[in-house]
């Protein structure tokens, strides 16, 4: 094999990788998150850039999608949202996550109550996860 080519493969397989190896670098962390009802300030994808405040989660759930993606569930108490700052359930893509930190706090009654409902992996009748890891 010409070294050209082998470069070439080698560049490949590492830009293949690079996207599984981010997620798995914040999987351990969140999963013992979700297992032990810690909270988590993240900060996701462009909010530095847009001026946005760490998220604030509530730890629920981490599984794989359909896609075999790393998405976490959980309960937002801070941070931007579409532009604004509102508490809600939400699902995030571990590919967005650009760090986690724990920090201390506690689930409030409402972030407990959706955490003991579970999440099927679906919005609406899209149904797109296809395993829990941990909860």
């Amino acid at each position: 094999m010409k070294p050209r080519h082998l470069v070439i493969k080698t560049v490949l397989a590492c830009a293949i990788f690079a996207p599984a190896h981010a997620q798995s670098t914040h999987k351990a962390t969140l999963c013992e998150a979700a297992k032990t009802n810690q909270v988590v300030e993240i900060v996701y994808d462009k909010d530095a850039s847009k001026g946005c405040l760490p998220r604030i989660i509530d730890v629920h759930q981490v599984a794989i999608g359909n896609n075999g993606q790393l998405y976490l569930h959980g309960w937002q108490s801070r941070g931007c949202t579409k532009g604004r700052d509102y508490a809600s359930k939400r699902i995030f893509r571990f590919d967005k996550i650009k760090s986690v930190a724990v920090i201390d706090g506690a689930f409030d009654l409402k972030s407990q109550s959706i955490k003991a409902e579970g999440w099927d992996g679906c919005i609406g009748s899209n149904c797109f996860i296809k395993e829990n890891i941990c909860e």
